[in-house]
């Protein structure tokens, strides 16, 4: 009897354990959030979670849980939407594996729309300001611009900037022919406050490529000379930078090392008496690996300046 009762129970508890529900999780959750200039941000955005071998799963907000999802790997792809004013920088990292019981988190990161801009402010002499549009002067000083740039969008974020200056110059008078001399000093061409980094500075004349020591001449009443340079930069978005640039020094004579450091080009005059010239001044800026919502202000041109160079003997 008791053999009998013992078989019964065993049987019992068989079944019951066959019949009882497992007590661990079978299914994950996924999270989707996103975040404009790193800082989360809520809203409606479209998108599309899909499993390897299985039916997708569209959202229409973020941030959104989803819970009881199956494990496995899974991808999140945008679709549309988001803030306004800004735009849509790329799908979050490719498959994450999601297992039971286990939380996965995919992030759309949006940036605001960049804006590059670049405006004229002043020429000056040895880094002075010129109260008028015409100068007289005589040699060894240095004759430069100044100009206001900036990119709008993420504050604190790194751009890359491609930026070409253009200084036009005519000799309109002179008792002799005028030389301009490449210098290309590397600290010619600055901004403040100091920018994140400077990359490249390449000179030319009349649109050509140019290396240190070359040189073309003004003759007076002559055809303007085309003097220009490109430069490319990482500036900070949201910072107002002035850009300076030490366009050429004035001398007498050409001499080595040139007279004048932090210079673009040397403009030498080699006879005494009174030069005259007409300058005005161009500058441009392009984003690189960026959309510019606003390329109207991308360019900007100086008042001329009238420069008279009285040379003693």
């Amino acid at each position: 009897m008791r053999k009998g009762f013992l078989a019964i129970c065993l049987v019992l508890v068989v079944l019951l354990a066959a019949l009882a529900p497992s007590c661990g999780p079978t299914t994950g959750t996924i999270v989707v959030k996103a975040t404009v200039c790193g800082v989360p941000w809520q809203g409606a955005v479209s998108y599309t979670l899909t499993p390897t071998g299985g039916s997708a799963t569209n959202g229409t907000a973020v941030p959104t849980t989803h819970s009881s999802m199956l494990p496995g790997t899974w991808t999140c792809a945008y679709v549309s939407g988001g803030p306004g004013g800004a735009y849509f920088l790329n799908n979050p990292s490719a498959g994450q594996s999601l297992i039971a019981g286990g939380t996965i988190t995919f992030t759309f990161d949006f940036e605001l729309k960049q804006d590059a801009a670049i405006q004229w402010l002043t020429w000056t002499q040895d880094g002075q300001v010129l109260p008028t549009s015409e100068l007289e002067t005589v040699p060894c000083h240095i004759i430069d611009a100044h100009f206001k740039q900036w990119v709008k969008g993420c504050d604190g974020y790194n751009v890359t900037m491609n930026e070409t200056s253009v200084l036009m110059i005519q000799m309109l008078a002179g008792p002799a022919p005028a030389m301009v001399v490449v210098v290309d000093d590397w600290c010619a061409v600055n901004k403040t406050p100091a920018p994140r980094q400077k990359v490249s500075q390449v000179p030319s004349i009349n649109h050509q490529p140019v290396i240190k020591g070359a040189n073309t001449t003004l003759l007076p009443g002559g055809p303007p000379a085309t003097l220009d340079v490109n430069t490319q930069w990482q500036l900070v978005k949201g910072t107002n930078y002035t850009k300076a640039i030490n366009w050429f020094g004035i001398s007498k004579i050409v001499i080595e090392p040139l007279a004048h450091p932090c210079v673009l080009f040397e403009l030498v005059l080699p006879m005494p008496g009174q030069y005259t010239f007409q300058l005005q001044t161009s500058a441009e800026v392009a984003l690189v690996g960026d959309t510019d919502v606003n390329p109207a202000n991308n360019s900007t041109m100086s008042t001329p300046l009238l420069l008279t160079v009285n040379v003693p003997p």
